[in-house]
C-alpha cells in the first residue's frame, strides 16, 4: 500500500505545482522560477504527464484496472513525460535554440558549445542508466548503506537480518539522512539498485546549483565535475560520500557568494545555507567539523549585518534565536548522540578533557608506517597529487575507495582526484586570481587557502573520498572566475569553452583508463550479483533451510546479501558477525555458518 500511496501523493503535489503556475500561486511560481521552467510549456506538460502516471498507480492497487494495462499506460505516460521534460530543460538552457541554429542548411560548422553540451548530457544519461539498472560494487555499500537503508524503511526487518555487533551501534549513532533517502528510492522503485540514485541526483544538484546560482554554463559545470574521478565514480553508486560533499560544497560556495556581495542575507540564501548544512551534517560524521567552521563565517556575516543598525536590538535578538534553533536541526545527530549516548560521535571513541566518552569502537588505525611518519600536509599532498598511489592489483587506476588492496598497505586510500587535473586546476586558479585581482579573486584565494590549511588536519584526510569538497570547490571557483574574467576583460584564450575542452580531455582519459566501467552501463542487476560464487557462497546457502535461524560469520562485506529478501521464497533469519570468538554470545541459539 505504501508505494502506490507515496506515488499518489507525489503526483498530486506535482500536479498542484503545475496548476499553481497558471493560477500565479506564490509557492508554485517560486518553485518553477528556481528551475527556470515557469514559462516553459514542454516542462509543464512533461510534469503533468508524469504526475498522472504516478496518480493512476492507485487505480491499479484498488483493482479498478488490470495491472498489465495500467503498467503499459503508466510507462507510456512516463516516457513521453520525461521526453517533454528533457526537451523543456534543453530549451531552458538554450541548447535547442543552438541546435536549430547550427542544423540550419546554410550553416557549415557545429558550435563547440553545442557539442560539449550534448557530450555532457550523453555522459550524464549514461551514468543515470548505471545508477538505475546496475547493482553496486564496493564494500561500504553492502556493509552499511544498503543494510541501513533497508532497516530504516523496514524493507528488511531486524528479524530477517541482524547487523554485526559493531555495525548495529554504527546504525544507532551514525548520521543517516542519506541512507534514509536511499531507502526511500528503494521503496519507491522496489529495487535495491535505486539506492544509487541518491548519489546521481546529488551530482545533478551540484550542476544545477552552478548553472542557476553561479551562472556557469551547463557544459562547463558538468565536464569540470565529471573530470574528477571521485565524483565520476561515486555518481552512480550507493556510497554517501558524494551527497555529503556536494552539499558542503554548496554551503561553502554560497558563503563565498555572501562575502563577494553577489548574494545577500535574504530568504533564498539563508534557505540554501540551512538546507545544505543540515543535509551535509546529517550525512557523514567527517563533514560536521567542516559545516561548523563554514557556519561560523556565516554567523559572523549575519551578526555584522545586524549590528550595522545599532538601534535594531530586537532584530539582532531574533536573529540569534533563529540561528540557535537552526543549529539544533543542523547538528541534530551529534546533539542526539550527546543526549542519548553521552558522546556526539557515538559509537566512535572520543577523548575530551582527559575523559574517554562512551563508545563501542576506537578510531581506525590501519595507516601504513610510511604514511604515518609523514606530516598531515605531506600525506594529504601526496594523495591529492597522486604521487606513487596506483597499484596494478586494482582493476582500474581509480576505485571508489582506492582500495582492492589490504587496509594496512601504503597505497590504500591514496589518490582519486587525477593528479594531472589537480595540477591544471591549481595553475588555472592562480592565473585567474592574478589576471583579475578583485574582490572575487581575493575571497576565492582566502577560501581555497583556508580549506587547504584545515582539510589535511581532519581524520583520514588522505582518503580523498571523505573530503572531496576541496576539489569540487576548486573547479567550481575556476569555472566562476573564468566566466567573470570573460565578462570583465578582453581575454580570449581563457574562456568557458576552452576550459571545458580541457576538462573533456581529462574526462575521456578517465573513461578510457577505467575501461568505461563507471560511465557505460552493464545492466548487471542485483539478481545477477546474488548468483556470483565470489559474492554469495553457495555452500553456505545450501546449508540454510526454510525457517532457520543462522549466524553467518566472516562473510563481510557481503553478509547482507545472504538475507532471505534476496533468496525468495525461502524465509529465514540471518545474524551477521565478523568474528565468532569475539562475540559468541551474539550468535547464541543460532546455527553458525562460516568458512
Amino acid at each position: 500500500m505504501l508505494t502506490p500511496l507515496i506515488g499518489f501523493i507525489i503526483g498530486l503535489i506535482l500536479l498542484e505545482l503545475c496548476f499553481g503556475v497558471y493560477m500565479t500561486r506564490i509557492i508554485s511560481s517560486f518553485f518553477f522560477n528556481i528551475y527556470q521552467v515557469k514559462n516553459n510549456f514542454f516542462c509543464i506538460l512533461g510534469l503533468v504527464l508524469i504526475s498522472i502516471a504516478l496518480i493512476i498507480g492507485m487505480a491499479g492497487y484498488l483493482s479498478y484496472i488490470t495491472a498489465y494495462q495500467l503498467k503499459t499506460i503508466r510507462i507510456l505516460l512516463s516516457v513521453i513525460g520525461f521526453l517533454f521534460l528533457i526537451f523543456g530543460f534543453l530549451q531552458s538552457f538554450n541548447i535547442v535554440k543552438n541546435l536549430k541554429k547550427h542544423l540550419n542548411p546554410f550553416s557549415y560548422l557545429i558550435s563547440t558549445k553545442l557539442i560539449l553540451s550534448i557530450l555532457s548530457l550523453g555522459i550524464l544519461f549514461s551514468i543515470f542508466l548505471i545508477s538505475f539498472f546496475d547493482s553496486n560494487y564496493g564494500g561500504d555499500a553492502f556493509m552499511y548503506h544498503l543494510p541501513f537503508a533497508a532497516r530504516i524503511w523496514n524493507i528488511i526487518t531486524p528479524e530477517e537480518y541482524s547487523f554485526e555487533y559493531y555495525t548495529e551501534h554504527r546504525f544507532l549513532g551514525f548520521p543517516l539522512f542519506a541512507n534514509w533517502l536511499q531507502g526511500l528510492f528503494w521503496k519507491l522503485f522496489q529495487k535495491p539498485e535505486a539506492t544509487n540514485l541518491v548519489s546521481y541526483f546529488s551530482l545533478l544538484t551540484m550542476i544545477s546549483y552552478l548553472k542557476l546560482y553561479l551562472r556557469i554554463p551547463f557544459y562547463m559545470a558538468s565536464l569540470s565535475l565529471l573530470a574528477i574521478p571521485m565524483v565520476h565514480m561515486h555518481a552512480a553508486r550507493s556510497y554517501i560520500d558524494l551527497p555529503g560533499n556536494v552539499f558542503v560544497s554548496i554551503l561553502i560556495l554560497t558563503t563565498y557568494s555572501l562575502y563577494i556581495k553577489r548574494a545577500s542575507l535574504d530568504l533564498k540564501t539563508l534557505s540554501i545555507i540551512f538546507i545544505s548544512s543540515t543535509i551535509a551534517a546529517n550525512t557523514k560524521f567527517q563533514l560536521i567539523p567542516v559545516v561548523f567552521i563554514v557556519l561560523c563565517f556565516v554567523f559572523f556575516k549575519i551578526i555584522k549585518t545586524l549590528l550595522k543598525n545599532k538601534n535594531n536590538f530586537n532584530k539582532l535578538f531574533k536573529g540569534l534565536i533563529i540561528c540557535l534553533l537552526a543549529n539544533l536541526i543542523i547538528f541534530f545527530t551529534p546533539i542526539k548522540n550527546t543526549i542519548v549516548y553521552s558522546n556526539p560521535f557515538y559509537p566512535v571513541q572520543i577523548e575530551a578533557a582527559g575523559f574517554v566518552l562512551n563508545n563501542k569502537e576506537t578510531p581506525p588505525d590501519f595507516m601504513h608506517e610510511n604514511i604515518k611518519k609523514l606530516s598531515p600536509y605531506l600525506r594529504w599532498g601526496r594523495s591529492v597529487l597522486e604521487i606513487d598511489v596506483f597499484d596494478d592489483r586494482r582493476p582500474w587506476p581509480w576505485t571508489l575507495g582506492m582500495d582492492f588492496i589490504s587496509w594496512d598497505e601504503e597505497k590504500f586510500g591514496l589518490g582519486g582526484y587525477f593528479g594531472g587535473y589537480v595540477t591544471f586546476s591549481f595553475l588555472l586558479f592562480i592565473y585567474l586570481c592574478w589576471k583579475n585581482y578583485n574582490l572575487e579573486s581575493q575571497v576565492a584565494l582566502s577560501t581555497m587557502g583556508l580549506m587547504t590549511i584545515v582539510t589535511p588536519l581532519f581524520p583520514q584526510s588522505y582518503e580523498l573520498r571523505y573530503y572531496m569538497y576541496w576539489m569540487i570547490v576548486l573547479v567550481s571557483l575556476n569555472s566562476f572566475l573564468t566566466c567573470q574574467l570573460v565578462q570583465k576583460s578582453s581575454e580570449k584564450t581563457v574562456n568557458p569553452k576552452n576550459i571545458a575542452l580541457i576538462s573533456t580531455i581529462f574526462v575521456i582519459a578517465f573513461i578510457v583508463k577505467t575501461k568505461f566501467f563507471f560511465t557505460i552501463p552493464e545492466f548487471a542487476s542485483f539478481d545477477k550479483q546474488i548468483i556470483r560464487e565470489d559474492i554469495v557462497d553457495q555452500n553456505i546457502m545450501r546449508n540454510i533451510n526454510n525457517g532457520d535461524n543462522v549466524c553467518i560469520v566472516n562473510k563481510a562485506p557481503h553478509t547482507f546479501l545472504y538475507s532471505s529478501y534476496f533468496h525468495l521464497p525461502n524465509q529465514y533469519s540471518v545474524k551477521a558477525e565478523f568474528n565468532i570468538d569475539l562475540n559468541e554470545e551474539e550468535c547464541k541459539g543460532r546455527k553458525i555458518l562460516k568458512n
